[in-house]
């Protein structure tokens, strides 16, 4: 799977109705990475299953820069004009294209296995209650 393939995935998902809302409530309410969750929904799609806690370090090393950077945009939003606020946007997009190379890294080191539950052990991993009925959601 090539960064470009997850990138395409992961903006046809994204964009699916439910999953953008689903996806951020997770990040808000249960600190969950938005770029795990859509690996580990495709790698569901094509029948595969990563261990989850293979990605914490990668994600535990940027929680910092992505947690600031957010925080910075959301603050701004109301005070720059639209313009300038697509800017930040579009950085923060960059970094999120950035962070699933970094995801695709570990995945090489650690390939993926036939069969399905990646998703749920993250979801499981990070004490969502109703696991599965955010897995129905995070389907679109």
């Amino acid at each position: 799977m090539s960064a470009e393939e997850l990138w395409q995935f992961s903006e046809q998902h994204y964009a699916r109705p439910g999953v953008a809302q689903a996806c951020l409530q997770l990040q808000d309410e249960h600190g969950a990475n938005v770029n795990l969750l859509l690996l580990l929904l495709l790698l569901e799609e094509l029948g595969l299953c990563a261990e989850p806690t293979a990605f914490i370090p990668v994600l535990q090393a940027r929680k910092g820069l992505f947690g600031q950077w957010r925080e910075l945009r959301r603050w701004l939003k109301p005070k720059l004009d639209e313009d300038d606020y697509s800017q930040l946007l579009q950085h923060e997009l960059e970094l999120e294209r950035w962070q699933q190379e970094e995801l695709l890294q570990v995945l090489e080191r650690q390939p993926p296995r036939p069969g399905s539950g990646g998703l749920l052990a993250y979801l499981t991993l990070l004490q969502v209650a109703d696991a599965p009925l955010w897995q129905l959601k995070l389907a679109g």
